[in-house]
C-alpha cells in the first residue's frame, strides 16, 4: 500500500528527510530511518530492503514523501508563473493537446511526468521526450498554489496525509 505524508514550513527542501522520518514511523513504525543510499541517477533508497521504497518531493514550503512496497515516484510543485514558451519546450506533443494553457495545468501535467521518473529512476531530460505515465496507477493533486503526484505499483492514495510542521523533528 502506498501512502504520501507532506508538510507546509518556511524550507521544504529542509522539512522532506524529517517528514520522511516522521511517516516512516507513522506508516512502517521504525523508530528511526535506516541508512540509505543513491543510485547511479540519485534516487535515494534503503539497502537491502527490497519491499521498502520511498520518494521525496519538495518545492517553496511544501514537501512530499511516498512510501510503498514497491517503487514509487512523488512530485509536488508550488504554482507560479514561468516565461511563456516554456510548456512549449518541456512538453511532449500529446501532452501539449491535453494542455489547458493554465500554469496549474502545466504543473499538473509536469508533476506527472517527474513522479513517474523517479518511480522509475529514470532521466527526466529532454523533458520532451518523456511522456507522462504511461499506463500505471497514477493520481494527481492539487491545492491552492500547488500540484503534486504520484506514481506507483498500486493504488494511488485518494489524499495526502497533511503533518503540522511542529510535529516534524528536525
Amino acid at each position: 500500500m502506498t501512502a504520501i505524508y507532506g508538510t507546509a514550513g518556511e524550507d521544504g527542501r529542509r522539512l522532506a528527510w524529517p517528514l520522511l522520518e516522521r511517516a516512516a514511523k507513522l506508516h512502517w513504525d521504525w523508530d528511526a530511518l535506516p541508512p540509505a543510499e543513491r543510485s547511479p541517477r540519485g534516487k535515494p533508497f534503503f539497502p537491502g530492503m527490497p519491499d521498502r521504497w520511498f520518494s521525496l518531493s519538495h518545492s517553496g514550503g511544501l514537501a512530499l514523501c511516498a512510501l510503498s512496497h514497491a517503487p514509487v515516484g512523488v512530485d509536488v510543485e508550488a504554482v507560479r508563473p514561468r516565461r511563456a514558451g516554456l510548456p512549449q519546450r518541456v512538453l511532449s506533443a500529446s501532452e501539449l493537446a491535453r494542455f489547458d494553457g493554465s500554469w496549474e495545468d502545466f504543473y499538473r501535467l509536469w508533476t506527472l511526468k517527474e513522479s513517474w521518473c523517479k518511480r522509475e529512476d529514470a532521466p527526466l531530460y529532454p523533458p520532451q521526450a518523456v511522456e507522462i505515465p504511461p499506463p500505471c496507477p497514477h493520481r494527481s493533486y492539487a491545492g491552492e498554489g500547488w500540484r503534486a503526484a504520484v506514481c506507483c505499483h498500486d493504488v494511488p492514495p485518494p489524499e495526502i496525509i497533511w503533518l503540522e510542521a511542529d510535529a516534524i523533528p528536525r
